[in-house]
């Protein structure tokens, strides 16, 4: 169980450092954090074909990266491709306020979820998932929700429950690091256009 949590919290600490962009696009024009975006997710993909085809990237890869890995990734693109994917998609669609929440959603919202979940969870919800996963997920998607200034609460708190459960009930072969923050984009646009 220490080992699980210790690789689960390598893992979520590469993800809990990807809140530098979503917060970094509230400091640059629009165009400027589109274009970082983009250059983010070609590095991403390069990177995951590169250690899925040639045997010498896979192995520094492995030898660094590994234990951070879910077993599907070893064979496929890693949830930070997804990402990047998902954080382009959100500054293209939505307003950069929404797109800077949604991203916020699965960088905090998802690593509590995984940590507290794991460290603390006793009472299961769904198959690997635990009230007290979900319910920090929750909880922490609604403090962001109310906090990045230029989403309108409802659509906050809107896009936190969409949040919350994706991460619990996923998206079938669509990974959660694109489902969380499209989703809950999508919703917290649709909102924010019905209240605004």
């Amino acid at each position: 169980m220490i080992a699980v949590l210790r690789h689960e919290v390598e893992r979520k600490a590469i993800h809990l450092s990807a809140s530098l962009l979503p917060i970094s696009l509230f400091f640059l024009e629009p165009e400027v954090g589109t274009v970082l975006v983009a250059a983010a997710l070609i590095a991403a993909i390069a990177a995951d074909l590169a250690r899925l085809r040639i045997p010498a990237v896979k192995t520094f890869f492995e030898k660094w990266f590994g234990e951070t890995l879910r077993p599907h990734e070893a064979s496929e693109l890693t949830g930070s491709s997804y990402m990047c994917l998902a954080a382009l998609v959100c500054i293209v669609l939505f307003p950069m306020p929404i797109a800077v929440a949604a991203l916020l959603f699965l960088t905090v919202g998802d690593t509590a979820a995984a940590l507290i979940g794991q460290r603390w969870g006793r009472h299961p919800l769904v198959p690997g998932k635990t009230y007290e996963g979900t319910l920090a997920c929750l909880v922490c998607c609604i403090i962001i929700g109310a906090a990045v200034p230029g989403v309108p609460l409802v659509a906050g708190l809107a896009g936190a429950v969409v949040a919350a459960v994706v991460e619990l009930f996923g998206m079938g072969t669509l990974d959660d690091n694109f489902g969380i923050p499209v989703f809950s984009g999508l919703v917290m646009w649709i909102v924010a256009s019905l209240v605004g």
